[in-house]
């Protein structure tokens, strides 16, 4: 991103009319600072002041599905879905001794993902780290 002033030249495919932009106009101004507000100076002379946001959007809506994608930050990680069953024993308010079941899934990314084999107290335990 560009914190200095710069001001661009937007050239008009008839060559007649060109307007300019100008970003960080105001260095002691932050509303202006960091490209948030865009000067547009019109050929007449007129001054437009513009959001950054609004022009993203524009340019956003207008563009073709790849210009999009490089438009939107994205990032890809591959996970292990584990699915098991939760087994709660109740000692008040439901019968005691009753077991719950509770299926549920569970996401790890692949690089965090540990599979333990066996019982925690068994010295036969295998841990299995996932790279």
């Amino acid at each position: 991103m560009i914190t200095t002033y710069e001001k661009f030249r937007l050239q008009d495919e008839d060559k007649k009319n060109d307007f300019f932009v100008e970003v960080n106009w105001k260095e002691d101004d932050e509303n202006t600072n960091n490209c948030k507000i865009l000067k547009v100076t019109h050929p007449n002379g007129d001054v437009s002041y513009l959001k950054k946001e609004y022009l993203n959007a524009i340019l956003f809506v207008i563009g073709t599905e790849s210009e999009q994608t490089k438009m939107i930050p994205q990032t890809l990680e591959t996970v292990h879905w584990r699915k098991t069953v939760l087994g709660i024993k109740a000692t008040k308010d439901i019968h005691k001794g009753e077991m719950i079941n509770c299926p549920i899934e569970i996401s790890f990314p692949c690089n965090l993902t540990k599979q333990v084999i066996g019982n925690v107290k068994n010295p036969r335990t295998k841990t299995i780290v996932h790279k």
